[in-house]
């Protein structure tokens, strides 16, 4: 609570009127017993003061507290310094407890600011004071207040737990991350009708928080991620404060909204998903699962002042969540390639209508792709909005050495780039990112060629061909589309050229997995089959059989595990990589058992 203003003062003399009214009520009134057996709960409010507003507050609220006490019933409570001095120490205890114990508001915060505020305050300093009214029977005081500090801490949970009363006396306690992502897990997407008025709504009830921040949005079938993650980080190394909002996430919820790449903290994630919660829960037609989180991402990066968000959009472009914002520095298209037909259309043409939704009037658009069909949509919708359309040109690549520790290579006027990022379409992605960066640096954008080259080098995105372990050598790429599969098996042929490898794979049952299977056909030895931990996986045995009808050896294994010890098996056998591709889904568990390798 804020030291501030009439609600402190207010809120100061009630616990203080309060512990002098339960004090004399307890002894006079109710004679709960005399002396050393006296029965009184005056320290509740005392521990309350300092919980919620400090050990300064909490240790005014004990000395005045007892010295108006004394003033009001003399007979009842006769001055004593060591006593008085005791309920100071227990308020400035409650207060300093929480900072230097406890973390996270809660239930153990109260408990041990009781157990050590009425250990100190109580039974040592005051027991000390009484000493010379009532010697050693003062030692009584310890099996009266193991009943008595229990309840107080027992009421002061319950009062705190009370949302009304801890509103009113400025105490909220925060809902934590797992409550959150619970939270935000529990929402009902699956017949929600696609458009931008849920969002709306939402950002709109939040203040639009998206409307003080200045984007770069990005879409596209394949590589948005990768892309994002390299513009943000040359951004940062630039020294700007750089949102950066993609998904899904691998390993950790939090990824999936940074800044300067460090993930939301635990804590932030909270606050703000209790924020959102009531507006959300208040609204008739309840945002989705993926506008919740747009919504905690934009009040997250606008709270933090950023300078620049990188947005990835989650589907489409259109009527994607991420589309709510007004206007942006640059959109961004990386590719266009057939998925999510159901949703986005069933040509390329159709799904590149979509992504170019996102084209905003008058902003700069950059398309990264190859398809002609796709390009003259976008063109068409860059006409329209009064877009300048560029076109990533990548003929002056040149690269000078690409292994599994990384690739080199100059472009444009830039001399020894590196990337850690692996496989070939990251290169293309590199490349793609550094059109974007000449058409920021023509804007005014400040970007020099050390924020580049440090940018470039640093980035860094799970599950693109990513390399798990070096012996024996295992790597993860989450190509689970044709245009994704495509792109694997390149990279496959450039770092391994004729040599097969084994493959582990997955994949959702709404895929073009037969032609999935007929490409990973063509660099694999064997090849063992797994079940996503998701209700759309294609069953393994079943997705097995379609590699064996192309004529290549495979195996349908009934969990992840299974298939990992068996892939890799025959891995080191024939001393070659485990190639593990397809769904993102599969990407913790295949990381947590080889960590503990």
């Amino acid at each position: 609570m804020k030291k501030n203003g009439v609600r402190y003062i207010t809120t100061t003399a009630m616990m203080t009127a309060v512990s002098v009214v339960i004090g004399i009520f307890c002894k006079s009134f109710l004679n709960f017993g005399a002396g050393v057996f006296r029965i009184t709960f005056e320290n509740l409010p005392i521990i309350l003061s300092g919980i919620i507003m400090g050990p300064v507050t909490g240790g005014i609220v004990g000395l005045s507290s007892d010295m108006v006490s004394y003033f009001m019933s003399p007979q009842t409570y006769p001055p004593n310094l060591v006593v008085t001095l005791g309920a100071t120490v227990i308020g400035i205890l409650s207060g300093i407890v929480p900072r230097t114990l406890v973390k996270k508001k809660g239930r153990t915060q109260i408990i041990v600011t009781g157990v050590i505020a009425h250990t100190v305050g109580s039974l040592i300093i005051k027991t000390a004071g009484l000493f010379q009214y009532y010697q050693w029977l003062v030692l009584l005081r310890i099996p009266l207040y193991m009943i008595i500090a229990p309840l107080e801490i027992f009421v002061i949970c319950i009062l705190l737990r009370n949302r009304s009363f801890a509103k009113l006396v400025g105490y909220v306690e925060t809902m934590k991350k797992q409550e959150a992502i619970e939270y935000i897990h529990s929402i009902n997407w699956t017949f929600c009708k696609p458009g931008l008025e849920r969002i709306g709504e939402l950002c709109h009830k939040l203040g639009n928080p998206q409307n003080s921040l200045k984007f770069i949005h990005v879409a596209g079938t394949n590589g948005k991620g990768s892309f994002c993650s390299m513009l943000s980080s040359i951004l940062s190394k630039e020294g700007y404060r750089v949102g950066l909002y993609t998904s899904p996430y691998i390993l950790d919820f939090n990824e999936r909204m940074q800044i300067n790449n460090e993930m939301i903290s635990d804590s932030e994630l909270a606050e703000i998903t209790e924020k959102i919660k009531p507006i959300a829960d208040s609204m008739e037609d309840k945002p989705t699962e993926f506008e919740l989180v747009t919504a905690i991402a934009f009040e997250y990066f606008a709270k933090n002042n950023c300078d620049y968000v990188v947005l990835e959009c989650g589907l489409g472009g259109r009527l994607d969540s991420t589309n709510i914002i007004s206007t942006s520095v640059l959109s961004v298209i990386t590719g266009i390639a057939l998925d999510h037909t159901s949703i986005l259309g069933d040509t390329v043409e159709k799904i590149a209508y979509e992504k170019a939704g996102i084209i905003k009037e008058g902003v700069p658009v950059l398309w990264c792709g190859d398809d002609i069909g796709a390009q003259g949509v976008i063109k068409e919708v860059a006409k329209e909005k009064n877009a300048p359309l560029f076109v990533a040109d990548r003929s002056t690549l040149n690269v000078k050495n690409a292994t599994l520790d990384g690739t080199f290579f100059d472009f444009d006027m830039y001399q020894d780039l590196e990337i850690q990022l692996l496989g070939e379409y990251q290169l293309v992605n590199g490349v793609n990112v550094l059109n974007a960066v000449k058409i920021l640096r023509e804007m005014g954008i400040a970007i020099g060629e050390k924020g580049v080259k440090e940018g470039l080098a640093d980035a860094r995105w799970r599950a693109r061909f990513e390399v798990m372990s070096k012996d024996p050598m295992v790597i993860f790429d989450g190509g689970h589309n044709p245009q994704g599969v495509d792109s694997c098996v390149k990279s496959i042929k450039r770092y391994f050229g004729e040599k097969r490898v084994v493959v582990l794979t997955g994949v959702m049952a709404d895929k073009d997995y037969g032609y999935i299977a007929e490409r990973i056909s063509t660099v694999a030895a064997s090849v063992y089959c797994v079940t996503p931990d998701n209700p759309r996986a294609l069953d393994s045995c079943e997705y097995a059989r379609v590699f064996e009808k192309i004529g290549t050896e495979a195996c349908g294994c009934s969990t992840v595990k299974e298939a990992l010890s068996l892939a890799l098996e025959r891995a080191k056998k024939e001393n070659t990589a485990l190639i593990c591709t397809g769904s993102l889904y599969m990407y913790g568990e295949i990381h947590t058992i080889l960590k503990s390798c």
